[in-house]
């Protein structure tokens, strides 16, 4: 019975073809449903001349849910939509899908959801609701993987709509398919199909499900990882002793020998005494029923033989990836060890309350990027491997162990007597890898569930490890923190101060003042240094040091000098009288930005303002960072600035930069100012710091002179210039403005 040969996919048989004769071919209609326009183009192009079943492919396409919705309201005949799961809102394509079902009654479109965000993946229940066929991330829908994915889909939309016009014994086919595709376990699902067949054809028949481990033609990761073994996954009452044994591990029976012939023919097998249905899934797993009962062609409808082995091979299939994405969602691919979700879901199970008490480690490589960066993420991997081993071996009897990304590891511990230098200790023992030794180090965050708690919150216990961790690698690498609640409101703090910021710079709330620059023997202000400040609408004037670390930690950096520099050359522009020079700080970071030039430009040629007018200040540590710091520093140099280093001696100091740098000011830190007047040593480094900058022929300002005393002893230096609050305060423009009437 050649003719009821069941084989979904057969990529060698139905390649698409080109046939530039065939222009009067009608088409499946596909919908296209997508925010990126890209996806839409890259689609069309990699399926383009497609032809299945003697149709071509006809694209129709909208670009959000609610026009999705609106375009297969007007396409009821569309077979098949690739359905974008994050649109306008993070679960528009989910919301589409649900009134698909619902609101369009469309029960025989196939929605495939597709996602461009690696590891995200729908939960089981939303698939099932939503009756969703198939599920890609868009990185893999290649040429062949989205032809195998659409002639699937159209293959299963063409036997929907067939048995919508077949007979009542085909209806019931469906009802029997539907309640078997609910199924997510391979061994529920193949149970099902046993007790189906009883059903379809009037039989009491006991018999055997049989699969292969292995698809032929699906995932790399499943091709490789399971042996080419065939599992018997469903068995009757009669046949239970054989029940999850693989073929080679039972012994041979007629059973068996039906399997391996119905394999070996890839065809059904019908006899007197037993029959045997020859399964085979779009990513090409097989599959055996045997029946110990007389399926006789001639007499059983042929039709509904075939929609039914036609819908339990798509059913296996989903059953078979729905265990793969299960499996995948809570275990880490690379060391085996749970992966986030799992340890959140594993631990939920575990210790639904808290009768002891839960700690939680989460464990961090110190540096692990410069292993990758110098030995090669292979070698990387086989680090994090030989670390999953060493905490299996110290912790595998008690803890629930997980790699929650990259090289960073958690570990539960109930009642645990470890704290966190054990565990360092642990983490940190020396690993073989490639025949060589290691030693890691490792920062830890720890938290605490206590006991007695009603239920436990996995997920607050793993944001308050995180949370300690994070301060601990602020704080000091290689060691660690343990929770405390005043780690939670400093971070509450900053992100209330960051959204203020951003708040604040959109609407103007920042705003400089200026503290002038002194020739010490005439007492004349010679220039100012623009220092920007925070004037909140209900807290007030913020000062610099409570919003200046946020607002580089946090990448804003940019933003904010770009902002202080408009507002200089703007206030230089409204105000030409001020006509001394206004030297303006920019951050280390912003140094290191590549637009950095190109911005400083386009703000210069927007207000046209001389450029002897303004002078930047750079940071010592600004130099230390990388080539293209430098770079950009030449640039400003070549674009007329006059260029001062500030805070000279405080941060990295390094004679060799002053030496080759276009460095026109050395402005030397406070801290080498406040005690010359009462330390000798403090006043033996500030006169070998002045002389070097002399030698060179650098133009030097002392900053912190605060005393009539240490002005003294500056001037006896033979300093020139100096800044601090014994002349000048920081001033608002008024006052400045004040100055120079009065000047």
């Amino acid at each position: 019975m050649s003719d009821l040969l069941i084989n979904i996919v057969d990529d060698s048989a139905e390649k698409a073809i080109k046939d530039e004769q065939r222009e009067d071919l009608s088409s499946w209609k596909v919908a296209i449903i997508d925010d990126e326009d890209a996806v839409h183009q890259v689609t069309k192009l990699a399926l383009a001349d497609v032809i299945i079943n003697d149709k071509k492919l006809e694209f129709i396409s909208a670009y959000s849910g609610e026009e999705g919705f609106k375009l297969l309201q007007q396409h009821p005949d569309c077979a098949v939509v690739l359905l974008d799961v994050v649109m306008e809102e993070a679960d528009s394509g989910l919301k589409l899908a649900d009134r698909i079902r619902t609101d369009l009654q469309q029960n025989n479109l196939q929605i495939i959801l597709r996602t461009g965000q690696p590891g995200y993946a729908p939960e089981e229940d939303v698939i099932s609701r939503y009756e969703i066929n198939d599920y890609k991330t868009k990185s893999e829908l290649t040429h062949n993987k989205l032809y195998t994915s659409i002639a699937t889909a159209i293959r299963s939309y063409v036997h929907l709509c067939s048995l919508e016009e077949s007979k009542e014994g085909l209806r019931h086919v469906i009802r029997a398919s539907a309640n078997l595709m609910k199924e997510r376990s391979v061994h529920e699902f193949a149970n099902g199909v046993l007790k189906q067949i009883n059903a379809m054809f009037n039989l009491r028949a006991q018999g055997i499900f049989c699969v292969s481990q292995r698809p032929q033609k699906g995932p790399e990761e499943l091709a490789s990882d399971q042996q080419n073994a065939f599992q018997i996954v469903a068995t009757s009452p009669q046949y239970n002793t054989i029940h999850g044994k693989t073929l080679q591990d039972i012994d041979r029976s007629l059973e068996t020998e039906l399997v391996e012939s119905a394999l070996q023919q890839k065809q059904h097998i019908f006899g007197s005494e037993y029959s045997a249905l020859y399964l085979s899934t779009p990513s090409q797993w097989e599959g055996v029923i045997v029946t110990k009962g007389n399926l006789d062609p001639d007499v059983i409808d042929q039709e509904i033989l075939k929609v039914f082995c036609v819908n339990i091979s798509l059913g296996l299939e989903n059953a078979k990836f729905f265990s793969h994405l299960n499996e995948a969602a809570y275990t880490d691919n690379l060391t085996g060890l749970y992966s986030r979700t799992g340890l959140m879901e594993h631990a939920q199970q575990r210790y639904p309350s808290c009768e002891e008490k839960l700690t939680l480690f989460i464990v961090d490589i110190d540096y692990f990027h410069e292993i990758i960066d110098s030995l090669g993420y292979d070698f990387g991997s086989e680090v994090l491997k030989k670390m999953a081993f060493q905490l299996r071996q110290s912790f595998a009897s008690e803890a629930i162990i997980a790699r929650l990304h990259t090289d960073v590891f958690a570990i539960a511990l109930p009642d645990s007597k470890f704290d966190i230098k054990a565990i360092s200790k642990i983490c940190s023992k020396p690993l073989i890898v490639e025949g060589n030794s290691i030693r890691l180090g490792v920062t830890l965050g720890e938290a605490h569930e206590n006991a007695g708690q009603y239920k436990l919150n996995a997920d607050e216990l793993l944001r308050h490890a995180e949370i300690a961790l994070k301060v601990a690698k602020e704080e000091h690498r290689g060691a660690g923190k343990c929770f405390e609640p005043q780690f939670e409101q400093d971070k509450r703090s900053r992100l209330d101060m960051l959204a203020d910021f951003r708040n604040g710079l959109a609407h103007h709330e920042l705003f400089l003042v200026l503290q002038p620059k002194v020739a010490v023997h005439h007492q004349r202000i010679i220039g100012y240094e623009a220092l920007i400040r925070w004037q909140h609408p209900q807290k007030g004037l913020i000062p610099p040091v409570a919003f200046i670390p946020i607002v580089e930690h946090s990448g804003l950096y940019f933003e904010l000098d770009l902002y202080v520099f408009k507002q200089a050359l703007m206030l230089l522009t409204n105000h030409p009288e001020i006509d001394l020079p206004v030297s303006i700080n920019i951050s280390a970071n912003s140094l290191h930005h590549h637009d950095f030039i190109s911005e400083l430009k386009t703000l210069m040629a927007q207000y046209d303002v001389d450029i002897a007018r303004i002078e930047i200040e750079i940071t010592e540590n600004a130099l230390i960072r990388s080539d293209m710091a430098i770079l950009h520093l030449r640039a400003l140099k070549e674009l007329g600035f006059v260029l001062c280093l500030d805070d000279f001696g405080a941060g990295y100091s390094s004679l060799a930069y002053l030496a080759k740098l276009p460095l026109d000011v050395i402005k030397i830190d406070r801290s080498f100012v406040s005690s010359i007047d009462h330390s000798d040593s403090a006043l033996a480094i500030l006169k070998g710091m002045l002389q070097i900058c002399q030698q060179l022929n650098k133009r030097i300002v002392v900053e912190g002179v605060e005393t009539v005393e240490q002005l003294d002893l500056i001037k006896s230096l033979g300093v020139e210039v100096v800044q601090g609050f014994y002349f000048y305060k920081p001033m608002h423009l008024e006052q400045i403005l004040s100055l120079h009437k009065n000047r």
